[in-house]
């Protein structure tokens, strides 16, 4: 029984074996996703390039531009290659939780409209409801007369 206890005594205080025990650090369990895409133009009156609008139509309707996805804010502006914009709104920030998917710019009371045969630029910053955002534009030419 002395042995026994002397034993039990001295491996408790030496230890049963010289090894350390290593623990792992777990993978992590959050992982960085793919950043979220901007809001795209996926539709509209006018599209990138063409050639075609109809002038008229455009004045009275308004340029409207579909996105991929619902926006939170957005800002637009359309102009002419050697003039510079047109002051056609939205002349502000339009910043809002349920816009939709449009961006609709318009022309003011006292801006300048459409002509025939002539081509313009639209650039618009697009913002969705994740904060994801970006610059585009687009580039059209009316139709001749």
């Amino acid at each position: 029984m002395k042995k026994l206890s002397l034993f039990l005594f001295a491996i408790l205080i030496l230890g049963c074996g010289t090894e350390t025990t290593v623990v792992e650090e777990p993978a992590p369990v959050v992982k960085e996703d793919d950043p979220i895409p901007a809001p795209q133009i996926v539709g509209g009156n006018v599209l990138d390039g063409d050639v075609d609008a109809d002038p008229e139509l455009l004045n009275q309707d308004g340029i409207i531009l579909e996105f991929s996805e619902p926006l939170s804010m957005y800002t637009a502006e359309i102009g002419l290659w050697d003039i510079g914009h047109l002051d056609w709104s939205p002349l502000h920030i339009v910043d809002h939780w349920n816009i939709g998917n449009q961006v609709h710019l318009i022309p003011a009371a006292d801006s300048p409209l459409l002509e025939y045969d002539t081509k313009y630029w639209v650039s618009v910053y697009a913002q969705g409801r994740a904060c994801n955002g970006a610059n585009t534009e687009i580039t059209f030419r009316t139709k001749p007369r």
